[in-house]
């Protein structure tokens, strides 16, 4: 069964997946700023643990590499990019909009 493959010493082996995530960064109103501030916070602190690939200058798309062992925690590791992502934003008077998709694979969306 996928991600329950025993590599040496009945250890999980450890796999990866890669990702296209589409984040967009916005303020709450007109009134506030900081969606730029946010979305630099959340590329330094979040994405770059996944090997952070941006699509472009002022692109909302990136390419991320996600090292998992089980199906459980690849679902875990996503949850947790989107809430720090939100968590971050939020500090800043701001929301994120996203969604992920799997390159390849078996083309899973979160």
């Amino acid at each position: 069964m996928d991600g329950e493959v025993p590599g040496e010493q009945g250890q999980l082996e450890v796999k990866t997946v890669q990702v296209e995530l589409y984040l967009r960064v916005e303020n709450n109103n007109s009134f506030v700023r900081g969606k730029g501030r946010s979305r630099e916070e959340i590329e330094a602190r979040v994405l770059s643990r996944y090997g952070m690939r941006k699509g472009g200058k002022d692109s909302w798309t990136y390419t991320l590499t996600i090292p998992y062992t089980t199906d459980e925690e690849l679902e875990g590791i996503i949850a947790e990019i989107f809430q720090e992502a939100e968590c971050i934003a939020d500090l800043r008077n701001g929301f994120t909009e996203g969604d992920m998709r799997e390159i390849g694979g078996q083309e899973r969306s979160w």
